[in-house]
């Protein structure tokens, strides 16, 4: 029996990364990207088609420090608290985050739809639903979630991006992959920036994909000399036991 990551998502559904026990401490909390389209009569303006990152509660003073962020304002709205942030970093934006009892939403909000009535109308757009497993949303009658996926960092492997398998299906491989222990694994093409190449593994449920860097542990650089390699990637992603996104 492995180690189990367990995140809900914004539409209720389950995701789960089985790994072996002893990589339990290499993991970070679950964090999403969330994007949204009107039902009907969309025009493409960042009116209509808007987008909020997830993150735990636990995340915030990191996401201050990320925009090095000065309060501006702090208000209550729908259950949660939004704080509204001054940023350094964009300079031209403010960031703000709307925060439940376990979990955050947050974005960068530019001039001139960056004032209170701005944030407000973007926050409430959903109606969110905080528990302790994650942060979900009801988009009502005007919205569709329209992309999401979560991730979540490995020490000394990288960032790991997990989507359900129809979101990304035009984009996995016509050839055969290596069979690994949980599903089906490719390396990709590299990045133009000249980064290593990421690996993606497909299950029955969902695609994984593995960013390979060295990222820390606990604050701390890693101390193997194959940290961050394409080689330890995908060694890591070969072991995986198993990755669900379960409706």
């Amino acid at each position: 029996m492995g180690h189990v990551s367990t995140v809900r998502t914004v539409s209720n559904s389950i995701i789960q990364l089985e790994i072996d026990d002893a990589e339990q401490d290499s993991l970070t909390p679950w964090g999403g990207h969330v994007r949204y389209t009107p039902k009907y009569g969309g025009r493409k303006t960042t009116a209509d088609v808007w987008a909020l990152e997830l993150a735990p509660k636990s995340s915030l003073a990191a996401g201050v420090n990320s925009v090095r962020g000065r309060e501006r304002e702090r208000f209550s709205l729908a259950g949660g608290e939004v704080v509204v942030y001054d940023c350094e970093d964009p300079a031209d934006a403010r960031w703000a985050t709307w925060i439940g009892p376990w979990n955050m939403a947050h974005g960068l909000f530019y001039d001139p739809e960056w004032e209170s009535r701005d944030i407000v109308e973007a926050f409430t757009r959903v109606t969110w639903n905080d528990t302790p497993e994650g942060l979900t949303a009801d988009p009502g009658k005007r919205f569709q979630l329209s992309l999401a996926f979560y991730l979540t960092t490995v020490a000394g492997v990288g960032t790991m991006r997990v989507e359900p398998k129809q979101q990304g299906v035009e984009r996995i491989p016509q050839w055969r992959g290596y069979r690994a222990e949980s599903g089906e694994m490719w390396r990709m093409d590299p990045s133009p920036s000249g980064q290593e190449a990421p690996f993606m593994l497909v299950t029955d449920t969902a695609i994984a994909t593995l960013f390979p860097w060295d990222a820390p542990r606990s604050g701390q650089p890693s101390l193997r000399a194959s940290a961050g390699s394409a080689e330890t990637a995908a060694q890591f992603l070969s072991k995986v036991k198993r990755v669900d996104w379960q409706a």
